[in-house]
């Protein structure tokens, strides 16, 4: 089949050169069948006689598809096309599915709720106006020129693991003496994917406080296991009864998203269940640096019997949400396996990355950071409570927190969830919306998770009045 002269349309007011049109056009032709193998090609003058061309860019135009191997010249026999569609699949030959494995869906099905970052009060994340962003970039340069060179080092950069240990100690009563079994990942999501599916089979069972990080249901889910979730009450989650599974996460000093700290009695009653049934226990510990207690409650892995307590934390929530940086402190037993597997699935951050990180928290900029913030977040949590109680008491009922990012309020008027959503979203907020069962009723209570830390003081009372009035407006009442 020749080449079809009439579906050759050039622009000349376009800023593409005349060649690259024509052969873009002629290649799309070949490559598509219409110009079919050892057809020849029209001689380069009749070509640009027919098109209006100067005989240079038709030269031009077949040199570009002889480098690409469309076409082959034959010196006086003119320009031949070379390239040669492969033959069609029979009809009568079933095309074979394309498809993942089991596993590969479980990774892709596993997903979990997406943040949008942009709204207003969406919850964990950080006023980024508060970091010391000339600080962290001054750094910058210094850890890349002491990193070069280095290919790979053993569960992370040395240098880290010796800040990380000092700021455990200092924020979370975390004593590591062996640093071997302090590993730097990326995140908590990556942290807990990579140990849900080296400590458990597919088909077992994990344990999941209700309501909690959806984060954590997408990384258990990928893994293949099986979820079991359980409620709180006043004291945090409670402990399964008859039920033997092989791991739990847990939120102990700040639990996601009420912000209630796990009693001393029922952090007992976990350790016992730990130990009786061989069950992990992964705390993860995200915000444990904002408790606003004047002493705070130790972590779990601090407990003598902690034997299968792993420890996992990020710095997302504290610096900046883009960071993936995070870390895990493991038992002995494993910590070599573990880390061999961080090096395997390459889950490692980058090495300048991880020592500007150690330079940050060496320098003393994540104390001052975290010192500052921490008073600035404390304010917001208690002016939040204080408008919400003074204009929306009638609305919604506020959960008292020591610690965390953010606040948790009950609506008090019977709302329709999706309608609630979507009005939310539609108004510019990213507030989290929760379903919990209170013991004494049948039908399950919405709360709202504000994320009071994203949100400054001069805007906090617009924002707060703006949500009311959404609010409001689905349950139709009136402001009193």
């Amino acid at each position: 089949m020749p080449l079809q002269l009439t579906k050759l349309k050039l622009d000349r007011e376009l800023p593409v050169p005349l060649a690259r049109q024509l052969y873009v056009q002629m290649h799309q032709q070949i490559m598509q069948g219409q110009v079919v193998y050892a057809e020849r090609l029209p001689a380069s003058r009749d070509l640009a006689n027919t098109l209006n061309l100067s005989r240079g860019v038709v030269v031009d135009c077949y040199e570009m598809l002889r480098i690409d191997g469309l076409v082959v010249g034959l010196g006086k026999r003119g320009t031949q096309v070379c390239y040669q569609q492969a033959a069609p699949v029979l009809a009568k030959r079933r095309r074979r599915a394309l498809d993942l494995s089991a596993r590969g869906n479980n990774i892709a099905q596993a997903r979990h709720y997406e943040q949008a970052s942009l709204l207003r009060l969406t919850p964990g994340l950080p006023d980024l106006s508060l970091f010391p962003h000339q600080q962290w970039l001054s750094l910058s340069r210094e850890a890349w020129q002491q990193t070069q060179g280095i290919y790979q080092r053993e569960g992370g950069l040395k240098e880290l693991k010796l800040s990380l240990r000092n700021f455990l100690v200092q924020y979370r009563g975390i004593q590591i003496e062996d640093l071997s079994c302090l590993l730097i990942t990326t995140c908590s999501q990556g942290a807990l994917s990579l140990l849900a599916n080296l400590l458990t089979d597919a088909g077992e069972l994990a344990v999941l406080e209700q309501p909690g990080w959806t984060g954590a249901e997408g990384a258990l889910r990928q893994a293949g296991l099986h979820l079991h979730h359980i409620p709180l009450d006043t004291e945090g989650a409670l402990v399964p009864q008859g039920i033997r599974a092989k791991l739990a996460v847990l939120t102990p000093n700040a639990q996601y998203p009420t912000g209630a700290v796990m009693s001393m009695q029922r952090r007992e009653a976990w350790l016992q269940y730990s130990q009786a049934h061989a069950v992990w226990l992964i705390e993860d510990d995200y915000a444990a640096e904002y408790s606003y207690q004047q002493h705070p409650t130790p972590s779990l892995l601090t407990h003598p019997n902690a034997e299968q307590v792993i420890h996992i934390g990020t710095m997302s929530k504290l610096m900046l949400p883009d960071l993936r940086l995070g870390w895990m402190v493991v038992p002995k037993c494993i910590a070599a396996s573990v880390c061999a597997s961080i090096n395997t699935l390459g889950l490692q951050p980058a090495y300048s990355l991880q020592q500007q990180l150690a330079l940050f928290i060496h320098y003393g900029y994540l104390g001052e950071h975290l010192a500052r913030t921490r008073a600035i977040y404390n304010e917001r949590r208690r002016l939040c409570t204080e408008y919400l109680q003074q204009h929306g008491a009638d609305l919604l009922n506020i959960i008292p927190s020591v610690s965390g990012m953010n606040s948790l309020v009950q609506i008090k008027h019977s709302m329709d969830f999706a309608k609630l959503n979507t009005a939310l979203k539609l108004a510019g907020f990213g507030c989290m919306l929760y379903k919990m069962r209170c013991p004494d009723t049948d039908k399950p209570d919405i709360y709202l998770v504000l994320g009071h830390a994203l949100v400054g003081e001069s805007s906090l009372e617009l924002t707060l009045s703006q949500l009311l009035t959404v609010l409001r407006h689905l349950s139709g009442t009136q402001a009193t």
